[in-house]
């Protein structure tokens, strides 16, 4: 079993691709039962894929067990300006992102709980091709964001209403993008990576047989993102290609905090309510591109700094506001064996109207969801289908060093996901 996990594991992080998660750049749900409900999930008594989520949530299992999922994240993306008679829309593309978790409960009438999961926490990706670089050429822009974390959680029934759960998560980051790469003056920036640790502290009380709370807080992740390669274009008549290190500073992943209720008002029907406020605004801010150790002859500081003078560092306006996510679940009963699920969930967009970036634009607002749950005594399937309604959103910042794709320019983003799942207990 445990030589099985390592390798599945394994399997998580080199096949896990980035996405447009669609709450800023994390996932709606923790797992594929949250994914049909909205990602209401705060307060709900988790299966064994819920060590991700609020760890006090695993408190309430009978059972160890083992489940192995995927999600597939489907985004349509369309860059855009009337002044330039620009309508692009971006490659398809389908990302594949693979989870593992594993439970197990310390003895019968133990009140711990173990568990361990890898999971994709979220991301971001595009790629426009043949987009205008300003001259009579066109070139291509993308981006590739990665976050995988490990967790290890545990919870410990205080008493028959109140559990409480920690977790240490460790996160691995990986980010790429390019800029007009083929043209001069641009760039393609590669194998920028990091690790980050966070904590999870999460608390769920059952005020009656009908009705629960569910709190959980999440601590920010630092990422100094390095060890990459900035490949610069200067042209053929400056030399080419340059290769230069690369860094990324200023970027972590945010706190945030979550706080939940879930209650049947029939003995078949479960409603959940969640509210998550997520710290954009202090690690999105001004995130900078440092570049270093270039080849003899070639400038050290590379970029205009838009002052007449050149640096050695790029900066990328973010400034992303913080963000409250509300979500509704529903799951119904219908026999023992058959639940369907169906959620919403809706996040306002972080990205402020004058940084808003073709690179980067996790602007989805509204998700629809449903699920489906096949309960088979010790075997358990779940599937759940999301989709992240269009929404469109235009920059006209005319300064060119907050905005380098020109005032008017406007990204629509729409996403459809789907979440599989199977578990084991035993």
């Amino acid at each position: 079993m445990r030589t099985g996990f390592a390798t599945l594991l394994v399997v998580c992080i080199v096949f896990a691709g980035s996405a447009l998660a669609t709450n800023g750049m994390n996932m709606t749900g923790y797992n594929v039962r949250s994914s049909g409900m909205g990602g209401a999930d705060a307060a709900v008594s988790s299966s064994f894929s819920g060590v991700a989520g609020n760890p006090a949530t695993m408190g309430r299992l009978d059972d160890s067990g083992i489940a192995a999922g995927v999600s597939l994240l489907m985004p349509g993306l369309n860059v855009s300006n009337e002044a330039m008679g620009l309508d692009l829309d971006g490659e398809d593309q389908l990302f594949p992102l693979p989870y593992l978790a594993y439970t197990q409960k310390l003895g019968t009438n133990s009140p711990w709980i173990l568990g361990l999961e890898a999971y994709a926490q979220g991301g971001m990706g595009v790629e426009f091709l043949n987009f205008p670089t300003g001259a009579t050429t066109t070139d291509k822009i993308s981006s590739n964001v990665m976050y995988m974390r490990l967790t290890g959680a545990a919870s410990y029934q205080v008493s028959d209403k109140l559990t409480l759960g920690l977790s240490a998560i460790g996160g691995y980051a990986k980010m790429e993008f390019a800029m007009f790469p083929g043209s001069p003056g641009g760039m393609d920036v590669t194998d920028l990576t990091d690790t980050g640790l966070a904590g999870r502290f999460g608390v769920q009380f059952k005020i009656c047989d009908r009705m629960t709370l569910g709190a959980v807080y999440t601590s920010e992740a630092s990422l100094d993102l390095t060890g990459g390669n900035a490949a610069i274009n200067f042209g053929e008549s400056a030399g080419g290609v340059v290769d230069y290190k690369a860094q990324m500073n200023n970027f972590a992943w945010p706190q945030e905090a979550e706080f939940g209720v879930a209650f049947q008002p029939v003995s078949n029907l479960l409603v959940a309510v969640d509210t998550r406020w997520i710290n954009w605004s202090s690690t999105m801010g001004v995130v900078e591109l440092e570049v270093s150790d270039p080849p003899a002859g070639y400038p050290a500081a590379p970029f205009p700094d838009g002052q007449g003078g050149y640096t050695g560092t790029m900066p990328f306006q973010m400034k992303w506001d913080d963000q409250m996510v509300y979500a509704l679940g529903l799951e119904y009963t219908v026999n023992e064996m058959n639940t369907v699920r169906a959620g919403f969930n809706y996040g306002r967009n972080p990205v402020p109207d004058q940084y808003l970036s073709p690179l980067f634009p996790a602007i989805v607002e509204k998700h629809v969801t449903l699920g489906y749950g096949l309960d088979l005594g010790d075997l358990g399937f779940d599937l759940a289908y999301e989709l992240g309604l269009e929404n469109t959103q235009t920059n006209n910042n005319a300064d060119q060093m907050v905005n380098p794709f020109g005032p008017g320019i406007a990204v629509s983003h729409s996403q459809n996901t789907v979440h599989f799942e199977t578990s084991y207990s035993f």
